[in-house]
């Protein structure tokens, strides 16, 4: 079947949406020392509003996913554009926590109307390379982690916290704004995609091997863990840095490499997954996010930062777009924005425990070698869940093929 061309436009616009909503998380990573020294906060504390955040802007992505599969993606993504603005400059202007919490938690429910309607949307304007478009999509997305804190930090070094937290709300209104209206509903295709990754009848439950609420669940569960794995290091990687004597632009720069790093896999990632599927792709993401994480806290040099950060960007970075992956394989069109939702609520949930529990730890023992410990230990408990995921399915899928052979 031909794939339409604009769907590469809805490529593009969708990457630049997810760099945005991405990096307006990971940014708080530069923003924390300048907050805590200029507001007297703790780290746990700092930490806290990213978690709050997460938690609003998964809750918010159920909404927004169920709305976009009712309506369509472009008002949706519209709002959200225009909310992450507004909460910008609300943020430039707090003055205590509680404030703090409450405009970050806005910009959280802003991002919020970005991911699932869009990455669902992607997903349903190709059939044969949905793998390598979801791939560059997100990989540009993934730029975001590294592209907007680094220029955050710029920002923050020229016309300080509040000032950088102004100009983002500037680019937010006036770029992010009127880029939304190039957003469009994908036109309707004959097919959805099977358990192995290839098309198949878009039908009611009984035509997938496990049901797709089934599936949702389970995937959801897994994102809870292999998101505090990966947050661990995309949030307190720079203040690990600056405690260890780098200077803030260059620890800046980890994040930045970080995120080249993740360019790359993720594109990478989404053409493996067209080949194997995306479950044994995103089996394979979580292996080595799992195996590298806690190596952060080993690396003293910021020439050891620097390659750790592009190898652990390069190597994880399949994870999220697998999630997206996994959802179009197994979850018919129909439900495929709340779904998606769903397991991105559950996605940032993981990601503000891991990033609030790093700044929690820290507090309590004064260096971040058990917060990046516990990162780890979610890394192999996401694991565990993948494979029991991928023995159940391959279970009924058996159970399937012997029932038709026998009828």
């Amino acid at each position: 079947m031909t794939e339409p061309r604009y769907g590469w436009v809805m490529v593009a616009v969708a990457g630049t949406f997810m760099a945005m909503a991405v990096g307006s998380m990971s940014s708080l990573a530069v923003f924390m020392k300048p907050l805590s020294a200029g507001m007297g906060w703790l780290r746990g504390e700092t930490s806290f509003a990213y978690m709050g955040a997460a938690l609003v802007l998964g809750g918010g992505g159920i909404l927004a996913g169920h709305l976009s599969d009712r309506y369509s993606a472009r008002p949706v993504v519209l709002a959200g554009a225009a909310l992450l603005g507004v909460s910008y400059f609300l943020l430039s202007r707090q003055g205590a926590l509680w404030q703090f919490y409450l405009f970050y938690a806005l910009a959280g429910l802003g991002v919020s109307s970005f991911q699932a309607p869009l990455m669902a949307s992607v997903g349903n304007w190709f059939g044969p390379n949905k793998g390598l478009a979801l791939g560059i999509a997100s990989a540009w997305g993934g730029l975001g982690n590294g592209v907007v804190p680094f220029a955050a930090g710029y920002l923050i070094s020229n016309f300080g916290w509040r000032g950088a937290y102004a100009w983002l709300g500037i680019f937010a209104l006036a770029v992010l704004v009127p880029l939304a209206l190039l957003v469009r509903k994908a036109p309707s295709r004959e097919g959805a995609p099977s358990s192995s990754g290839q098309d198949a009848p878009s039908a009611p439950g009984e035509s997938y091997p496990v049901a797709p609420w089934v599936t949702t669940a389970w995937l959801g569960a897994a994102a809870i863990f292999c998101c505090l794995c990966m947050a661990t290091p995309l949030i307190h990687v720079v203040p690990l840095a600056l405690d260890r004597g780098i200077g803030p632009q260059e620890a800046a720069g980890i994040l930045l490499l970080l995120s080249v790093g993740s360019f790359l896999g993720r594109i990478v990632y989404g053409r493996i997954a067209d080949h194997i599927g995306g479950l044994r792709t995103y089996i394979l993401a979580s292996m080595a996010q799992s195996v590298l994480v806690f190596w952060f806290t080993q690396v003293a040099s910021l020439g050891g930062f620097y390659v750790l950060a592009f190898l652990y960007g390069l190597l994880y970075s399949g994870v999220m777009i697998c999630l997206v992956i996994c959802v179009r394989e197994f979850v018919p069109m129909q439900r495929r924005g709340v779904s998606t939702g769903f397991v991105f609520f559950c996605a940032w949930a993981g990601m503000g425990l891991g990033g609030y529990q790093a700044g929690l730890f820290f507090d309590w023992t004064g260096d971040y070698t058990v917060s990046f410990a516990n990162a780890a230990l979610a890394g192999l408990i996401n694991l565990a869940i993948l494979f029991s995921l991928r023995r159940h399915i391959a279970r009924k899928e058996f159970a399937l093929a012997e029932g038709l052979v026998a009828g």
